[in-house]
């Protein structure tokens, strides 16, 4: 898969990234917008203690990521590359936390979390990965 592939590919999985991200950052202000299914996990995963850390709503971490690995997508050095990649393991491995904790902890899912944690996480780790492995285009 060539490099430039590969970046598109990444810039697609961090905007729907940042749309997640925007949502759940929204419905963290604004309660009474969450769209969830009836079973109760996104208000239960949204009002826990975890969904707070050091001060900042777990969701605006989140976002803040996003929109750093598409600036670092956008970038195109080695160094952006090596970053993105580096972002993407600590991500992979701060969403592997956050779905333990919904599973075993709170015992309540959030489809829309999990959407971000267990779809477009370690895809965009993949990505990152085959990226940094590829060569970029002449």
């Amino acid at each position: 898969m060539s490099d430039r592939l590969l970046r598109v590919a990444l810039i697609v999985v961090c905007a729907a990234g940042i749309a997640v991200a925007a949502y759940l950052t929204y419905v963290h202000y604004q309660p009474e917008a969450l769209i969830c299914t009836g079973s109760g996990g996104c208000e239960t995963v949204q009002d826990s203690n975890y969904a707070v850390l050091v001060g900042i709503p777990v969701a605006v971490l989140g976002l803040a990521v996003w929109i750093a690995a598409l600036a670092l997508t956008i970038w195109n050095t080695d160094l952006a590359r090596t970053l993105t990649t580096a972002l993407a393991i600590g991500s992979l491995t701060f969403t592997t936390y956050l779905v333990i904790l919904q599973l075993f902890v709170l015992e309540a899912i959030c489809p829309w979390c999990m959407a971000n944690d267990v779809v477009l996480v370690p895809l965009f780790t993949m990505l990152a990965l085959l990226r940094l492995r590829s060569a970029p285009d002449a």
